[in-house]
Parts: structure tokens; C-alpha cells; sequence
């Protein structure tokens, strides 16, 4: 019986050690992806400013 306690308790450090890092490693990618959103929001706003804009009257696209 003391055995079977004994494997029980090592299973369980090794899955509270895994949902602590599990977690940790969320939490590193709730920033990042903040962080992406941010900037992607600040891409499509100037996007959307140039856009408004337009080009300058006779200017080509740089592919043409």
C-alpha cells in the first residue's frame, strides 16, 4: 500500500509541476499576443490613413 501511495505522490508533484509551467507559458503568450494585436491595430489604422489619402496625382506604384 505504501508503494502505491508513494507512485501516487510523484505523479501528482510531476502534474502540479507541469500545470506550473503550462501556466506560466499562457501567461507569456497572453502578452505576446496583446502585444500583436496592438500593433496589428496600429498597422491597420495607418493603412487605412494611406488609403484615405491616396497617391499623389501622375505618381505611379512603385511595381509599375
Amino acid at each position: 500500500m505504501d508503494d502505491r501511495m508513494m507512485r501516487m505522490e510523484v505523479k501528482i508533484a510531476y502534474m502540479e509541476e507541469t500545470i506550473a509551467t503550462l501556466d506560466s507559458v499562457v501567461g507569456e503568450l497572453n502578452g505576446e499576443i496583446t502585444t500583436l494585436k496592438n500593433r496589428l491595430s496600429l498597422i491597420e489604422k495607418r493603412f487605412s490613413e494611406l488609403v484615405e489619402e491616396g497617391l499623389p496625382q501622375g505618381e505611379r506604384p512603385p511595381h509599375y
